[in-house]
């Protein structure tokens, strides 16, 4: 398909070659296209991705989180994706269907815990007894995830809150705003969708993470 793009735009469309680029960029470099035919959040060369905006995934994959541990509300392969870098990584699964086949895939670092019932889900942050680095709300009961959250994040860490731009995630920014969090917005294309949406990251100051943060890459951009 790229190929003939490529000809067809050569020869009828010289001036869509940009746009060929972008499509190019989008289906092959972010490998949206093979996420889309295996129905699941992947890479061009198939290393799982969290289910967030390609721009959030590339903010994100600019850091350093061998230090850090991380909990996340919902479960998939946005875990395998953590914990490739992180030093921990503890999920809770409403869906036990669910639960189970991640949980087949899960790796030495890994803690995957199963709560049908919201008061259980939401409280298995509370029960590590712990705080953490890195909080990830993208499953159910998202503003009681969210206060719970912020019970339990370091000083200097981050909240990741996908799809963002919906209400009732929009009413968990607000929120999060109110505790004194900064947010900062990543809205594109992401793997399997075919729109784009918001994920935000909050981060709590002062960012202690900075210090291991490389600077943008982008995928498909221009190599100096």
């Amino acid at each position: 398909m790229r190929k003939l793009l490529t000809y067809l735009g050569a020869r009828y469309f010289p001036n869509l070659a940009v746009m060929e680029r972008n499509f190019s960029t989008l289906a092959c470099d972010l490998g949206q296209w093979r996420s889309v035919k295996a129905k699941m959040a992947v890479d061009a060369n198939g290393a799982e991705l969290p289910w967030y905006t390609y721009p959030a995934i590339e903010y994100l994959t600019s850091f350093d989180f061998r230090d850090c541990d991380v909990f996340e509300f919902g479960s998939g392969n946005s875990s395998l994706f953590w914990s490739e870098r992180a030093r921990s990584v503890f999920s809770v699964e409403d869906n036990l269907e669910w639960h189970e086949a991640v949980n087949r895939k899960k790796r030495k670092n890994q803690t995957l815990i199963h709560r049908k019932d919201e008061s259980g889900y939401v409280n298995s942050l509370a029960e590590q007894d712990r705080s953490f680095e890195i909080i990830v709300i993208d499953g159910k009961w998202r503003m009681q995830c969210a206060e719970m959250a912020i019970r339990h994040l370091k000083d200097g860490g981050m909240i990741v809150l996908d799809n963002s731009d919906r209400t009732i995630e929009k009413k968990c920014g607000e929120f999060l705003r109110e505790q004194g969090l900064v947010q900062i917005d990543f809205s594109g294309f992401g793997p399997i969708n075919g729109y784009c949406w918001s994920t935000s990251i909050f981060i709590k100051t002062p960012f202690l993470l900075q210090r291991n943060f490389a600077g943008p890459a982008p995928i498909g951009g221009l190599k100096n």
